[in-house]
């Protein structure tokens, strides 16, 4: 045989091969469309990412979401007939859901997963309203059900969507940010407020005395100014007698007396 004849045929069965494969790969995908077209949701599973941390959406309230309060069963109906882009939407309606994610299975299995917003701080405004604020500087409501340990924000507040509030609270979460990332300062910072004229006022856990640390600029190194006045100054002086300490001024502290 023909070397030129030979290397035709090999080409002929590589094609044929191919087409074969093809072939049944289509009828697979076929078959796999049919029967999970037949594939009921048997079980829903529901995975709340960080229940541990934050209690605010229990399983059975993310089941309600995702059955639209009765409306719309989702156990023993067609997978194909399920939206899941529909059960998504609806939980993130959810004041307290950052994320919800929809999966399913050819065994009928659906799990939900979902992440709740964190709340960094909350507020206790000048009317008597009280919410908190997420790490992305969503407002999330006052909940009854669950109560974190936060550091509070009072005073000129509002969960308002005007430029001015949401720079108020961009400018929070920066300070809060600050506190918490020490061991230091989350220990010592239990109140932050917020002055009519803008200056962030802090009130520590201890004593009565209160910190100005107007705006943000230099930030760090106001709080380096503080610190070496908490562990060294007050070795010397009694700071129960000071009721503020200013650190509005670069590079200056300024006391005064109670």
């Amino acid at each position: 045989m023909k070397k030129a004849t030979k290397n035709n045929i090999i080409r002929g069965l590589k094609v044929a091969l191919i087409f074969v494969f093809a072939v049944l790969f289509i009828a697979v995908l076929v078959t796999a469309r049919i029967n999970a077209s037949k594939i009921v949701c048997s079980e829903i599973q529901v995975n709340v990412k960080n229940k541990e941390e934050l209690k605010f959406l229990s399983d059975r309230e993310i089941l309600d979401f995702i059955n639209n309060y009765g409306q719309d069963i989702v156990i023993n109906q067609k997978l194909k007939d399920v939206s899941k882009s529909d059960i998504e939407k609806r939980i993130e309606q959810s004041d307290y859901v950052a994320k919800a994610d929809v999966f399913t299975n050819f065994e009928g299995n659906m799990r939900v997963d979902v992440t709740q917003k964190k709340p960094i701080y909350r507020v206790f405004n000048n009317k008597g309203v009280s919410y908190y604020v997420s790490e992305k500087g969503e407002s999330i409501p006052f909940s009854t059900k669950f109560t974190p340990r936060l550091i509070v924000a009072t005073g000129n507040l509002s969960n308002q969507d005007t430029p001015e509030n949401l720079k108020v609270h961009e400018d929070l979460l920066q300070i809060v940010d600050f506190i918490n990332a020490s061991p230091f300062w989350e220990a010592m910072i239990g109140q932050i407020e917020v002055a009519k004229n803008g200056d962030f006022l802090l009130y520590p856990k201890i004593d009565e005395h209160r910190v100005i640390i107007g705006n943000i600029d230099n930030l760090e190194e106001k709080f380096k100014y503080l610190q070496i006045f908490y562990k060294e100054a007050i070795k010397n002086i009694d700071w129960k007698k000071y009721k503020e300490i200013n650190l509005k001024f670069k590079g200056q502290i300024i006391c005064t007396k109670k």
